[in-house]
Formats: C-alpha cells, sequence, structure tokens
C-alpha cells in the first residue's frame, strides 16, 4: 500500500535532521584533529629547536639524561685526491648539517685533520696537518703543498669538538671512494671520527718504521704509556687529533711558526685522548711520545705527533695487555646497541686487531681493566701530575689528577661499569656551583678494607698554559719494532683484588653538585652537556624526534598522537559524505 504524502514528508524531515547531526560530528571530529595535528606539530618543533634537544643514538645508548644536552652537527668536505700533495694542500670545508650553521673558528664546532705518511724507502714517517675552512671562506694563508717520497703512503685522520661530523665531498662520493675514506657504516657514522687510507696505511707501516721505544718513566719506574694504556683511555680511547689552527677574524690558517709572526697565535685545538696523553700526562712523568719531522711548513720543519703515529707506537709497544675499543664506545654503536662489526671497523682504523666475537671486545672486562690498571697507575702518578701543574680544561681543573680523575669517574658512569661489573663508581668528586673539581675521593675495592684517598684543588690564582712540551728522556737507542702480531683480547681476567662493591660503600658520598660546564670535548665528553654557541642549537635536530617524544599531560608519544589526530579527521570525512549521501536521497521539502 503506498505511503501517504505526510508519512514521506515526516521521514525526510528525520533523515534532514540525522543529516544536520552528523554534520555537526563531522565538523567537531575534524577540529579535533586538526588541532591535535597542530599542537602536535608546535610541540615538536619546540622541541627540536630548543636548548634541550638531545642527541640520539650514542649519548641514549649510555644513558644521558641532562635535558640541556645538544648535538653538534656539522658536514665536512673532503677535497678531490685528498692523499697526494695538492689534496693534501686543499682546505677541507666544514659546512652546517640538520639546518643548521658550522663556523670552525667556533672551537666547540671546529674538526681538524693531521696526515701521516711512510716512506717505504727511508722506513720514515712524515706529518703534515691540512687545514679546515669554514663554508664560503678562504684560508688567512693559503697552505703550501708537502713534498712527498715516492711511492708514499699517507693516511687522513678528521677529528671533531662537536658530536657528529658526516664526511661529504663535490663529486657524487667519488672523492670518498678515491681516498679509501670512513666515516662509519651506512647509516651509522662513528661521530667525531673520519679516517682515509688507514688499514692499507698500516699494513705498510707496521713492523717497517724505526720507533725509538717507550722506555721506562724516570717518576715512577714503570713503562712510559702509550694510547692504549688503561691510564690514558676512557669510554671513547684512540680518538681525535693533536692539530691547532691560527684563527684571524672569521678565516682560518696553518699553525706554524711563519704564518703566527703574520697572524698572531689566536689558536683553536681539537680536544682528545692524543692531546691528553702527548702534552700532559706523558710529560708529567717525564716520558716521550714518538715525533716525526712536520712538513706542514717547509721552510721550517718540526718534530710532531701524529694520530697514526701514535697508533703506530702503541701497536709496536708491545703491551701484553694493551687497552683496544670495546662495543660499548659510543663511537661504534648502531641505534645505541653494541655493534661487533661497527667495532671492528672502528678498530681497523686505529691499527687494532679484530675482535673475533663479542667477549672479546667486552665492556665488563673493559671497565674492570679501567679500575684494576688505570686508576691504580693514575693514583700511583698522583704527585706528578699534580706537580705539572696545568690541564687540558682549567675550567674543569688546573690540576692534572683531579682532571684525570674526574674523566674516570664519568667514563665508568657512561660505560654503564657498575652494571657491568657490580661495582659502584670508585671515583666521588665535589664541584663548586661553576663546575669546577674540588676534590676526589677514591675509594678502591680489596679483598681487606682500604682506606679511600681524598685529593683537592690547590689554591690557584694563575691560569695554566694549555700546551706543555714534553721534556726529554733517556730511553732505549733506537731500534726497529716489530709489530705485535697476536694482541692479547681484552677478555683478559681483571686482578684478583676486585671483589666485589667497595669496602667502604656503607659510607654516604660527598657532596656532588652536577657540573654544567664542558670540559674539552674529546676528553670525557659524552656524560655532561656541551658547551655550543646559541646559534648552533638547531644543530640539535640530528635525528628525528618523531615518535619518540611524548606531548604533555597525554603521555603519548608524537607519532601515536598523530594517528589520532588522522582518524578523527578520517571519521569526519566519512560522517559528512553521509550527510550528503542522506541530503540527496531526502532533500528538505
Amino acid at each position: 500500500m503506498p505511503r501517504s504524502g505526510s508519512s514521506s514528508r515526516t521521514i525526510g524531515y528525520r533523515q534532514s535532521r540525522t543529516a544536520r547531526r552528523l554534520q555537526r560530528a563531522a565538523i567537531i571530529s575534524i577540529v579535533l584533529g586538526c588541532l591535535l595535528a597542530a599542537t602536535t606539530g608546535v610541540v615538536l618543533a619546540e622541541g627540536a629547536g630548543s636548548a634541550g634537544s638531545q642527541a640520539l643514538g650514542s649519548a641514549a645508548a649510555i644513558g644521558v639524561e641532562s635535558a640541556e644536552a645538544q648535538t653538534v652537527a656539522c658536514k665536512i668536505t673532503v677535497p678531490p685526491q685528498a692523499l697526494t700533495a695538492r689534496g693534501l694542500a686543499t682546505p677541507w670545508v666544514l659546512s652546517g648539517d640538520h639546518g643548521g650553521d658550522c663556523a670552525e673558528t667556533n672551537a666547540d664546532q671546529a674538526a681538524f685533520v693531521d696526515a701521516t705518511i711512510f716512506d717505504p724507502a727511508t722506513k720514515a714517517v712524515l706529518a703534515y696537518r691540512p687545514l679546515v675552512i669554514t663554508e664560503g671562506t678562504t684560508p688567512a694563508v693559503d697552505p703550501v703543498p708537502p713534498k712527498l717520497p715516492a711511492g708514499a703512503v699517507v693516511e687522513i685522520s678528521v677529528g671533531f669538538n662537536g658530536d657528529e661530523l658526516t664526511l661529504t665531498d663535490a663529486n657524487d662520493g667519488q672523492d670518498i671512494a678515491d681516498s679509501h675514506c670512513v666515516n662509519g657504516e651506512p647509516g651509522s657514522i662513528f661521530g667525531q671520527e673520519i679516517f682515509c687510507n688507514a688499514p692499507a696505511f698500516y699494513a705498510a707501516a707496521n713492523g717497517n718504521v724505526t720507533l725509538t721505544p717507550p722506555g721506562t718513566s724516570p717518576d715512577d719506574g714503570r713503562p712510559c704509556p702509550t694510547t692504549e694504556s688503561w691510564e690514558i683511555v676512557d669510554q671513547d680511547q684512540s680518538d681525535n687529533t693533536t692539530t691547532n689552527y691560527l684563527v684571524r677574524g672569521d678565516r682560518t690558517a696553518q699553525s706554524t711558526a711563519a704564518n703566527q709572526q703574520q697572524l698572531g697565535n689566536d689558536q683553536i685545538g681539537n680536544g682528545s685522548d692524543n692531546a691528553l696523553y702527548t702534552k700532559f700526562y706523558a710529560p708529567a712523568i717525564h716520558c716521550q711520545p714518538p715525533q716525526a719531522t712536520d712538513l706542514t711548513d717547509p721552510n721550517a720543519p718540526v718534530k710532531s705527533t701524529t694520530s697514526a703515529l701514535l697508533n703506530l707506537f702503541a701497536r709496536a709497544a708491545g703491551n701484553p695487555q694493551p687497552a683496544l675499543v670495546p662495543m660499548g664506545d659510543p663511537f661504534t654503536l648502531v641505534d645505541g646497541e653494541p655493534s661487533l662489526d661497527k667495532t671492528n671497523l672502528y678498530r681497523a682504523q686505529v691499527n687494532q686487531p679484530a675482535a673475533a666475537q663479542p667477549d672479546d671486545a667486552s665492556v665488563a672486562v673493559y671497565c674492570r681493566n679501567l679500575l684494576d690498571q688505570g686508576l691504580n697507575k693514575i693514583e700511583l702518578d698522583k704527585r706528578f701530575l699534580q706537580a705539572f701543574g696545568a690541564s687540558p680544561d682549567p675550567a674543569v681543573s688546573n690540576d692534572l689528577h683531579l682532571f684525570v680523575l674526574n674523566r674516570f669517574k664519568e667514563s665508568w658512569d657512561n660505560l654503564r661499569c657498575q652494571d657491568q661489573t657490580g661495582i659502584a663508581n670508585p671515583v666521588t668528586i665535589t664541584t663548586d656551583a661553576d663546575g669546577r673539581v674540588l676534590t676526589a675521593e677514591v675509594t678502591r675495592p680489596t679483598a681487606t678494607t682500604q682506606a679511600p684517598t681524598t685529593t683537592s684543588a690547590a689554591p690557584s690564582t694563575t691560569e695554566a698554559p694549555t700546551t706543555t712540551e714534553a721534556p726529554s728522556t733517556t730511553v732505549a737507542p733506537s731500534t726497529t719494532v716489530a709489530p705485535s702480531t697476536t694482541a692479547e683480547p681484552t677478555t683478559t681476567t681483571a686482578a684478583t683484588n676486585v671483589i666485589g662493591a667497595p669496602a667502604t660503600s656503607g659510607s654516604p658520598p660527598t657532596t656532588q653538585l652536577q657540573r654544567t660546564q664542558a670540559a674539552v670535548p674529546g676528553l670525557a665528553e659524552r656524560g655532561r652537556p656541551a658547551s655550543t654557541n646559541a646559534a648552533v642549537t638547531n644543530n640539535a635536530v640530528a635525528r628525528s624526534n618523531i615518535g619518540r617524544s611524548r606531548l604533555p599531560f597525554t603521555g603519548l608519544n608524537s607519532r601515536a598522537l598523530l594517528l589520532v589526530a588522522a582518524t578523527l579527521m578520517c571519521i569526519g570525512g566519512w560522517l559528512l559524505l553521509w550527510a550528503g549521501r542522506l541530503k540527496v536521497a531526502h532533500p528538505a521539502k
């Protein structure tokens, strides 16, 4: 039976009212989705640009929690034919990465290069220091190409005072390939280090270079250290260079006597384990680091050292238990996790044997050796370090002993050695409000109770120099040292006096203020905020935080919030479509 006109109009009215309700719900859903997406975007943008942005990857993996930590990320362009004389004299170019700016004249962003040259005819090692300039500038003084011996084998090491230095070139990767440069693994750079032609250099030079053996310290009566000695290394050992550059305005120049006379002596340097060893610790105990003729100024060659020369020296020293890069080294982590492949890749660049299995690069064993060999040696050398009167970073302490203890403390924390060994940090420090170390208490675990030792900073009104020449020392005559072909693995058991938690662990630690001023990058740089210029904080967006950041008050991460926003807008769109169909089917009358 046909419906009456009145019934039809009633149904149409009801459908029209339903359509209007659907339209309102759709609009509300779409608006909520848009607001949620916009709010999430604003939070992400503010978080990325704030000074509280924090490096992901290596820093996150070692538990860096400070909200003030920033990632300084830059790019560096390798010149064409970098291993040739012309290439060595062509400046590398530093530029910003991830939307930020980088300047070579800013010490916190600066990169440094040294080259080591092996002469197969004379079996000698030579040095050269290529220049780094800021993109868009020219050298303050043009470098002079060195005269390379026939058949020379060249290695290049690049160090960085920031956090992430990415290698690039101007020829779609060809220059990088031609010079055999390594920046890490694909998608996972080392961070501060770049190497060019390192394995080939060590293959040619190991066992063929005449080196003076390390000898014995006349102060402590122990063998002189190398860069693989436990008192020298930290959580990211064998890193960076001993190179300095001169600064003149926004330009840089190689640090030679002639350039200093022309430009003055305003210098920037590369904070590094290598610099700590060559300029501070070794001289403090009257040991002589290895040196080679430096060709940077051909008219006035001097003696200096380089990264690769230090690695040759360490390998030839015959240390029965050398410190080798562990799998917990921040430079060798992949997405915050240990990687045997990346650890071995780094080891190959610094003349160290590969680890056959993870146990051969154990962080737990590394930590125990830091404690049992490294800290004991530091305490043995205490009076000599204190008497030296200078440290790499006076902002931490002018006292070299306090500086090294603070560096040990940070390394123990950053490697999570307490989790690895069950031993609490044996070093407790106190600082003033500016982060300057005032005292350090050392509690070494032993089989019997041992009273802790305390070191206090001596009052000083004179700033310590930042560079010190190594004094001469009497050592054995120069001989050709055979390479260590079967280096002991780092799995060697630590000394038996390490039995557990310190005997004094029941005592409360001395008051410790959180240090906020960074020391020289590269010495113990991973456990504290970087000292960076505010203009560079955009470089903190080194990796996307989408999916990791959390929106305040919700507890949800940004990826989930964006998904909710998209769902709300999709629902709103579907409701609008439904309402439209109802209107078409039952137009208002």
